[in-house]
């Protein structure tokens, strides 16, 4: 795949979606550090779009949470160097979560990852119109790579927090027959009582969709045992040492996936949809095609916000 700025784009948001980052952080920082070209540094030793050195590609090109598993030469490839850095952003992110109690601002995220850049005084403004030049290419990218497309969470202010989800319940009008949406019900109704948040509520029946399309009776069993509304494998995963009859109960089933889930920081404070799916699909559900599922379930959650 040659480089352009179309295909750029579209690969920040695919490992964006996947990384659990911001797509729209991904490119304006690429365009504010090479000017969204596959370059190097004069001095040879910051390398292509995002201007990596050898450590910091080295330190992160494998991983087996996220499966990569980049050679380290690798960091001349600039779709290599996307999966990487958004992998970064993902570990700074979590990193400044963990010592302030929340999620960071775009400026204080790059300081995180740079905390002491040249444009320092001028970083406020820099992000702002890097956000601004690069916003365009994200929105089109998202229409080509989601199923059914709803731009990604843009960065107006990159000295402010994202925005919270949007007030009032799921608007799961678009589930039927009635049956569907009582399941539907039942699991956004059990999540929010869990003290999870309208993010993490809409992940929760997106991925019900995909892996049972709201059946509680559902089973798979080939190469599987698995039951229930999100699809529960006795044969080692959350399902084992459950009979089907419990996992065909969906109180049961929810409750499972609900105290499963709630063991992962990343899913809890999740502050976007992108963040709450591909946390919950990574480390929750664990389906075979992880990054297909994740841009699979992140269009249908957005429908319900």
């Amino acid at each position: 795949m040659s480089f352009t700025k179309p295909n750029f784009a579209k690969e920040c948001v695919i490992q964006a979606l996947y990384c659990g980052t911001n797509p729209h952080y991904l490119i304006a920082v690429a365009q504010m550090r090479s000017g969204l070209t596959d370059t190097n540094n004069a001095a040879g030793d910051e390398i292509g779009p995002f201007r990596l050195t050898q450590t910091d590609f080295n330190q992160f090109c494998t991983d087996n949470e996220f499966d990569f598993h980049f050679q380290t030469t690798d960091i001349s490839l600039w779709f290599a160097q996307i999966a990487v850095f958004a992998l970064m952003a993902h570990r700074a992110g979590d990193k400044f979560f963990l010592a302030n109690n929340r999620n960071p601002t775009a400026k204080e995220l790059y300081l995180q990852q740079w905390p002491t850049p040249p444009n320092a005084t001028k970083l406020s403004a820099d992000l702002t119109a890097t956000l601004n030049q690069t916003a365009g290419l994200i929105s089109t990218a998202a229409d080509k790579v989601l199923d059914d497309p709803v731009p990604p969470l843009t960065i107006p202010d990159p000295n402010q927090p994202p925005p919270g989800p949007s007030a009032g319940p799921l608007n799961l009008s678009s589930i039927t027959p009635q049956a569907r949406l009582d399941m539907a019900n039942k699991i956004q109704q059990a999540f929010q009582a869990a003290n999870l948040g309208k993010f993490q509520q809409a992940c929760a029946v997106a991925n019900a969709i995909a892996e049972s399309n709201l059946n509680p009776n559902a089973h798979a069993a080939i190469g599987e045992d698995s039951w229930g509304l999100f699809q529960l494998n006795r044969m080692g995963g959350l399902g084992k040492g459950h009979n089907p009859d419990d996992l065909k109960n969906p109180d049961t089933n929810i409750s499972i996936v609900i105290a499963e889930a709630k063991k992962y920081p990343e899913f809890v404070s999740a502050d976007s949809i992108d963040r709450a799916v591909s946390a919950f699909v990574r480390d929750v559900e664990r389906p075979a095609d992880a990054a297909g599922q994740i841009r699979l379930r992140t269009s249908i959650a957005q429908r319900f916000l």
